[in-house]
Parts: structure tokens; C-alpha cells; sequence
């Protein structure tokens, strides 16, 4: 049973660093992207289509109605975006505690508390916009 228990969690460490280092492959690839023309187009036009497709039946047709169905579609986006920066957080934390670094340990934390930051204000900023109606 020990030795299962062994293999179960090589496999487990394994699969983490696995996911750490394509987390931070994807996060290098974006930061890489974001410094070009072209990637920052690939990037922020879709998004920006995606907002584009807002549509107002009549009844919708108001300000508050269309600030509504922007912050609709942005707020998803806004929370999946806080959880990312989080997860990259964690991933810092983890590391900076693998090599016994306080430096990489409290931006680890700093990272992670933006990110729930970000998320938090992502779920409540939708829905306390208002125009005064």
C-alpha cells in the first residue's frame, strides 16, 4: 500500500508541475504577444467583436438597458480574468515556497490578492451601475 500511495502522489506532483509550467507558458506567450501590433490585435479585437454583438430589443432600448447588456457580456470576462491572475498567484506562492524565497512568496501573495480583487470587482460592478434610474 505504501508504495501505491508513493506512485499516486509522483504522479500527482507530476500533473502540478506539468500544469505550473503551461500556466506560465501562457502567460509568457500573452506577455509576448502584447508587445507586438499584431498581437495586440489578435488579442483585443476579439474582445472588442464580442462587445460589438450587444443587441437592444425595444423594450431594452434605453442607456441603462445597453449598460446593462455590455456589463452582462464584460463581467464573465472581468471575473475570468481575476481568477487567472490569482491562479498565476497561487503558482508564484508555490514556487517561491518550493525554493524558500520570501521575495517570490509575497508577490505570490500580492499577485493572488489582485487577482481576487479583480474578480470581486468583476461580480460587483455590474450590477451597482446605474444612471440614476
Amino acid at each position: 500500500m505504501n508504495r501505491f500511495t508513493k506512485v499516486i502522489d509522483k504522479v500527482q506532483d507530476t500533473v502540478t508541475e506539468l500544469g505550473a509550467r503551461a500556466m506560465v507558458t501562457a502567460v509568457n506567450t500573452t506577455g509576448k504577444l502584447m508587445t507586438t501590433r499584431a498581437g495586440k490585435a489578435m488579442l483585443v479585437v476579439p474582445a472588442a467583436m464580442s462587445a460589438c454583438t450587444v443587441t437592444a430589443s425595444a423594450e431594452d432600448a434605453t442607456a441603462q438597458g445597453m449598460i446593462d447588456g455590455i456589463m452582462g457580456i464584460l463581467g464573465p470576462g472581468i471575473i475570468g480574468l481575476g481568477t487567472l491572475v490569482a491562479v498565476v498567484g497561487g503558482i508564484q506562492t508555490g514556487v517561491g515556497f518550493k525554493d524558500d524565497n520570501a521575495d517570490g512568496k509575497t508577490r505570490g501573495f500580492q499577485t493572488l490578492i489582485g487577482g481576487a480583487i479583480i474578480a470581486a470587482v468583476g461580480a460587483l460592478v455590474p450590477s451597482t451601475i446605474s444612471l440614476g434610474g
